[in-house]
């Protein structure tokens, strides 16, 4: 990410420089570079009874908070429900809750839960008499306010504590002990291009 930065605020100055303008951006390529980095694991912190591993929003938690989007945005829409229609449509976001149980140890993807209760609500309501072209605009909008929900109840996940300079590394133990890290990392440049549209030039940073 600060590459990226560093990297769009060179180009920034050479675009409103009159002089530099139409001169290549300093670029470096970097073909990829695989590395291996060896840790130790001095200590972990444990997560409370409570709390994910990845520090995202429990199940229950999003349920929660998905139920208080929902009634918000049926309220906006002028939908009202009847009892039944709000019992049928409990029952149904209540069994997708359940489908959607993984292990404690297995992160929430947010991003689904989100997608799979608005889908699952919204074709509660279809069958409820909800009209086809409002059942796809209030599904995405449930969504997409789910997702910035559940994304405000992101806490800080567990951390780990481990060791890697060489010395405590040799100094932990049997090789068994050490943790591997292997990443793959690639550079590319970029330069500036234009672009008109509708008669409108319009300039941007692409990777060449």
């Amino acid at each position: 990410m600060q590459a990226d930065i560093e990297a769009v605020r060179v180009a920034e100055l050479y675009s409103n420089h009159p002089l530099l303008r139409n001169m290549p951006i300093p670029h470096f390529r970097l073909p990829t570079v695989e590395l291996d980095v060896p840790v130790a694991i001095k200590k972990m912190e444990e997560p409370s009874s409570k709390e994910t591993v990845r520090g995202t929003p429990t199940l229950a938690e999003s349920r929660v908070v998905f139920d208080k989007v929902l009634a918000k945005t049926l309220r906006e829409e002028n939908i009202r429900l009847k009892s039944t229609q709000t019992k049928n449509l409990k029952a149904a976001l209540d069994r997708k809750i359940v489908s959607l149980t993984q292990p404690t140890e297995v992160s929430v993807d947010v991003n689904r839960i989100a997608k799979e209760l608005s889908s699952t609500a919204s074709k509660t309501l279809v069958s409820s008499g909800l009209d086809t072209k409002t059942k796809t605009k209030l599904e995405e909008k449930i969504a997409k306010l789910a997702r910035i929900e559940f994304q405000n109840l992101r806490t800080q996940p567990t951390r780990l504590k481990v060791l890697v300079n060489t010395s405590e590394i040799r100094e932990a133990g049997p090789i068994e002990t050490i943790t591997r890290i292997h990443l793959k990392i690639t550079e590319e440049a970029f330069e500036w291009t234009s672009i008109e549209s509708d008669g409108k030039k319009e300039d941007r940073l692409i990777i060449e």
